[in-house]
């Protein structure tokens, strides 16, 4: 009989594991179907990572309830998983124990113990999706919420098979093994009075059962679209260990093999980029946390992500008649309404990449198509002719500087720092001041500097973003030649746009220089006391705005919270969201020269946020941010109220 019971268990196990394999086999065949990309480098990084974002879970706790429903669930079936494999094989093999746990009740206890913390767990996940009805989590129709609910169903079913299994066996072994196991002890207690051939009898069917489910969890892998409790931790290992604010995928531009430089079809994405289609758990974090999506535009990142899925090949690895994807399978108005700002990413406990995924689609646009809003145009061609997107012309660059006495590289080339100034601080009267009261700053502080005038060109940072490789890559090339030409090592900016682009993207050309924002560079004066501050001013009540190309893409947030403690008499009020989870201001991403016609203006939303601080300044670092707060001070008829300063504006009104 004993024989009978090892020969159905290996055939079943023979299936599953062939069904497992072939799930994996399927997957590989569409994953090897689109470009290829090094995502192997740094193993040690890698593995070090990968445990510290899977075992720790630390992504998902951000959200405490969430995060721990989903910490009872993962850890709860790893030690689970244990207890079980130890359960199937004594079944097999009467007396026989898994080595150094198998004797010991703590192990039982611990299985028992997260045995019921996994079924719970899950049990709290139906919960929320189909009596909460969490909005994020998106219940679909019938044929795709019966798998969730299988899966569910499952594995809760299979925990209380263990239990009365094991119940059963803990009175026939009659070891003291399951004395500490507060389930199956007291089911063995329960069971004792029963008879022996019944108890042996319920013991047999649901070890079966068990072993049913455990199987049948490997033939689910293959035929499910749930799969990312295995992809998950392997989109992980082979996460982008880029700097964030370098992480968007360059173009061989002089490669006459490309049939296209950016996505049409699915396989012209690269093959990682379609594993994060398997890692997604659709969990909407990304979602709840894209100022895209929560103003009413169509852009949401797990949709994006699902769209994607949607048109992958077939599971055999076939590319028949592949949809486009621009404009086709994925609107060019969800293309159009990403901010770049990070924040799905920043939110994603998979770390998908929706961001590139967005730009190579605006490549496709832009570079293979010609298909974009005329804003676009605009802005590209006044890049062209003048290196700057309001179209003024590039010798007037420098004119700012004429009167405060700044001079250029070419009047004096010996200088410490080149202060970048980038295109608002150069051209737009509002960002003038900004510029203006950087430099009182720096000659405060004796800090030998120039700029490039007429020769710095706009660093490419919306032209990149909006699909246009072709222009960054020129902008890139020009502004290097002119940085190495004067030998410049240091930069100052005071735009996160350029800080970004400056410090991240442009060392991958051949740049090799430090970059520092002026939030940071100011902080250090101030600690060095090479600044001195004025203690006499009035009390003001100020709230600060994140933004995300210095936030987000680079982690610098206590710096300029540093700068305005350091201010006598400021009081600061945090908004809700601040830091990581701060709000975008709507004009990164290049939309600063888009039309946003859909929904609610982004910038008002977040000037909404920091009016509930009531405040009588918002504190911004950015000239992009100024801009749209400015603007949505306006749309809120606060002007005369409340006023929009960058930190340096703040710093240079205490300067002695």
């Amino acid at each position: 009989m004993l024989t009978v019971k090892i020969v159905v268990f290996v055939l079943m196990t023979v299936f599953a594991m062939y069904s497992f394999v072939m799930g994996l086999k399927e997957r590989y065949n569409i994953l090897a179907l689109a470009k290829p990309e090094n995502r192997f480098d740094q193993p040690g990084n890698r593995v070090s990572g990968t445990l510290a974002i899977v075992l720790g879970q630390r992504r998902l706790l951000r959200e405490p309830g969430a995060g721990l429903m989903h910490i009872m669930i993962f850890w709860g079936l790893v030690i689970f998983s244990l207890g079980i494999i130890q359960f199937i094989l004594e079944g097999l093999f009467p007396g026989t124990t898994l080595p150094f746990l198998g004797q010991s009740p703590y192990f039982y206890m611990f299985v028992d113990v997260f045995g019921v913390l996994a079924a719970v767990g899950m049990l709290v996940s139906a919960y929320r999706r189909y009596v909460a009805k969490v909005p994020r989590l998106g219940v679909g129709d019938w044929s795709e919420e019966r798998v969730i609910v299988a899966l569910i169903a499952g594995i809760v079913l299979m925990v209380l098979s263990y239990f009365i299994s094991s119940g059963a066996n803990a009175v026939a072994v009659g070891e003291g093994r399951y004395a500490l196991a507060p389930v199956s002890g007291t089911l063995a207690v329960l069971l004792e009075t029963m008879n022996q051939s019944l108890r042996q009898g319920l013991y047999e069917i649901f070890w079966w059962v068990n072993v049913a489910l455990a199987l049948g969890l490997m033939v689910f892998f293959r035929y499910s679209h749930l799969v990312h409790p295995l992809a998950a931790p392997i989109n992980i290992y082979l996460r982008n260990l880029q700097p964030r604010g370098g992480s968007i995928r360059d173009l061989d531009l002089e490669n006459e093999e490309e049939d296209n430089f950016g996505v049409s079809k699915v396989t012209d994405y690269t093959w990682k980029q379609l594993l994060d289609c398997f890692a997604c758990a659709e969990c909407g974090r990304c979602q709840d946390n894209c100022p895209a999506y929560l103003s009413g535009k169509p852009l949401s990142p797990k949709q994006l992500i699902a769209a994607i899925k949607e048109n992958l090949p077939s599971p055999g690895g076939e590319q028949v008649d592949l949809p486009e994807l621009a404009g086709n399978a994925i609107s060019e108005d969800i293309i159009w309404s990403c901010t770049t700002c990070y924040a799905c990413q920043e939110h994603c406990p998979q770390l998908n990449e929706h961001i590139n995924k967005i730009i190579d689609l605006r490549r496709n646009l832009v570079l293979d198509q010609s298909e974009f809003p005329a804003e676009a145009q605009l802005a590209f061609t006044n890049l062209e002719r003048n290196f700057n997107p309001w179209g003024i012309s590039w010798s007037n660059r420098g004119d700012w500087a004429l009167e405060l006495g700044v001079q250029t590289l070419e009047e004096n080339k010996d200088v410490e720092y080149l202060l970048y100034v980038g295109c608002a601080g150069s051209f737009d009267d509002r960002i003038k001041n900004v510029t203006a009261a950087l430099v009182k700053i720096l000659k405060a502080a004796g800090v030998s500097f120039a700029i490039l005038g007429s020769e710095e060109k706009c660093c490419g940072d919306s032209a990149r973003r909006l699909g246009n490789e072709y222009l960054f890559q020129s902008l890139v090339e020009e502004n290097i030649e002119s940085i190495n030409e004067y030998g410049v090592k240091k930069i100052i900016t005071a735009c996160p746009h350029c800080f970004n682009t400056l410090k991240n993207e442009y060392p991958r050309f051949g740049a090799n220089f430090e970059v520092i924002h002026h939030t940071q560079f100011i902080n250090n004066l101030l600690n060095e006391q090479k600044v001195i501050l004025s203690g006499a001013n009035e009390p003001i009540k100020l709230t600060y705005h994140d933004s995300c190309y210095l936030g987000r893409y680079n982690n610098e947030y206590e710096a300029p919270r540093q700068i305005i403690k350091g201010l006598s008499g400021v009081s600061m009020v945090e908004m809700d969201r601040n830091k990581e989870r701060a709000f975008c201001c709507g004009a990164g991403g290049g939309r600063m020269w888009l039309e946003e016609s859909i929904g609610t203006r982004i910038n008002v939303m977040r000037t909404e946020q920091a009016l509930a601080t009531q405040p009588e300044v918002i504190a911004v670092n950015c000239p992009f941010c100024l801009t749209m707060i400015e603007d949505g001070l306006k749309e809120c008829e606060q002007t005369e109220n409340i006023k929009a300063k960058d930190i340096a504006e703040l710093v240079a009104g205490y300067l002695k």
